[in-house]
C-alpha cells in the first residue's frame, strides 16, 4: 500500500493526467466512505446528517448518421445536508458522470433559516430556471433522456456561485428564490449549443460580471402548479472584444394533475447581446435570439392494476428549439439549429425512487435531416 502511495504521487507529480483523475477520484470516494461510521452515530445521536443521491444508466440506439450505439453509465450522484443548528444547514453533492470519467460539484451552499417568508442561502448553487433543473434526479422525469429544451436552451444541470435569498408566503402556496451569482461567460458560447458552454460550475470561473436570477412558483389551485424565471446579466467578463454581451432569460412552465392525467407545458426565450462582437472574437455565429418550449401528456395506469406502491406511465412530449432563432446582419442561420424532437415512452416505478424506462425519439431538422432514437435506462434516487 506504501508503495502504491508512493507510485501514485510520483505520478501526480510527473504529470500524468489520467493517474491524477484517478487518484481525485479514488480520494474523494474514500473520503466521503470514510465519513460514514461517523455520519452514521451522529444521525443516531443527533440527526445531523443525512445521505442522499440518485444515478442513472442509459443505452442509446440511433440511427443517425456517425452515430455510435452507447451504454453509459451516465451519473452517480453522493450527496449530504449537515444540520449545524435547527436554523443553519450545509447542504453538498458531487457528481460522478460517464462511470467516474468525470467528476464535477454539483452544488454546495449554505442554508441559514430565519423566518418561512425570509432565509438566506450562500455557495455553489443550482439556478432556479425551469422547474427541472434544481430537482433532476432520473426518477421525477419519464423520460431516459432529460427533456432537451432544458438540456440545449436551459443548460441543466446548471450552477453558480453567489448568495441569495428564498422562502415561501400565502401559506406556502407561493414560493420564490433571488440569487446574485457569477455570470456566464460569453466566449464559450457556440452557436449550435447557445449559451451552454458559458456555464462556470464555480471552477475558477471569471467572475468580472455577476448576475441576478429568480424564479417564483405558485401551487394555490389543486393539480395545478405554475412557474417562472428569470435571468439578466452580462457576460463579457472583462474579455477585450467581446463587449458587454448581456444575457436575457425568462421562462415559464405549468403543470397540471387530473386524476391519472399529467400534463406539462413550458417555454423559454434568451436574448444574447454584442453577438457580432462575439463572433468576430471566437468565431461563433451565436444567435441574438434563442428559444424553446415543449408539451408533454403522460398517463398514470398503475392505479388500475399494480400494487400501490407501484405504478406505470405512459408519454409523449413534442419540442421545439432553435439557438439561432434570429440574428444580427452579416451572420448567418444554420437550418440544423432548428430542431423538433417526438418521444414516446414508458416509465415503470416498482417504487417511486426506482424507474426503468424505455422510449424512441423522432427527431427533425430544418435543414431537412432526420433520425430516430432508442433509449432504454435505469434511474434511482435515495
Amino acid at each position: 500500500m506504501r508503495k502504491f502511495g508512493l507510485t501514485a504521487v510520483i505520478n501526480i507529480r510527473q504529470g500524468n493526467k489520467k493517474m491524477k483523475k484517478q487518484f481525485y477520484t479514488i480520494y474523494i470516494i474514500a473520503a466521503i466512505a470514510a465519513v460514514f461510521p461517523a455520519a452514521s452515530q451522529a444521525s443516531e445521536e443527533n440527526d445531523k446528517i443525512r445521505f442522499h443521491g440518485y444515478g442513472e444508466l442509459h443505452y442509446n440506439n440511433s440511427n443517425k448518421p456517425g452515430s455510435t450505439d452507447m451504454m453509459d453509465n451516465h451519473r452517480l450522484v453522493l450527496g449530504w445536508t449537515y444540520r449545524y443548528s435547527d436554523r443553519v444547514l450545509f447542504n453538498a453533492e458531487v457528481d460522478f458522470e460517464h462511470a467516474a470519467k468525470e467528476m464535477e460539484l454539483e452544488f454546495a451552499f449554505v442554508d441559514i433559516l430565519l423566518t418561512e417568508s425570509f432565509n438566506i442561502r450562500a455557495g455553489s448553487m443550482l439556478m432556479p430556471v425551469g422547474y427541472l433543473n434544481e430537482f433532476h434526479e432520473p426518477p421525477l422525469f419519464y423520460s431516459v433522456e432529460r427533456p432537451y429544451v432544458q438540456k440545449n436552451i436551459i443548460p441543466t444541470t446548471w450552477q453558480e456561485g453567489g448568495i441569495g435569498v428564498f422562502g415561501k408566503t400565502m401559506g406556502g402556496n407561493l414560493r420564490y428564490r433571488v440569487y446574485l451569482v457569477g455570470g456566464l461567460n460569453a466566449s464559450d458560447f457556440t452557436a449550435g449549443s447557445g449559451i451552454r458552454n458559458g456555464r462556470g460550475k464555480v471552477a475558477e470561473s471569471p467572475s468580472n460580471d455577476l448576475a441576478l436570477v429568480g424564479r417564483l412558483e405558485y401551487a394555490g389551485v389543486k393539480g395545478l402548479r405554475l412557474g417562472a424565471s428569470g435571468y439578466t446579466g452580462n457576460s463579457g467578463q472583462g474579455i477585450d472584444g467581446v463587449g458587454d454581451a448581456r444575457v436575457d432569460l425568462w421562462e415559464a412552465d405549468a403543470r397540471y394533475w387530473f386524476k391519472g392525467l399529467e400534463l406539462t407545458g413550458l417555454y423559454t426565450r434568451i436574448t444574447v447581446g454584442d453577438t457580432g462582437a462575439i463572433f468576430a472574437k471566437t468565431g461563433q455565429a451565436v444567435g441574438k435570439e434563442i428559444t424553446g418550449g415543449y408539451a408533454e401528456a403522460a398517463y398514470h395506469l398503475g392505479k388500475h392494476f399494480l400494487p400501490s406502491d407501484m405504478n406505470l406511465v405512459i408519454f409523449g412530449r413534442h419540442e421545439r428549439y432553435n439557438t439561432q432563432r434570429s440574428m444580427v446582419p452579416g451572420l448567418t442561420v444554420n437550418p440544423a439549429n432548428d430542431v423538433k424532437v417526438s418521444t414516446f415512452g414508458v416509465s415503470f416505478f416498482p417504487i417511486s425512487q426506482v424507474a426503468l424506462k424505455a422510449d424512441v425519439e423522432n427527431w427533425e431538422t430544418k435543414a431537412g435531416k432526420s433520425w430516430e432514437q432508442l433509449n432504454v435506462g435505469i434511474g434511482y434516487m435515495y
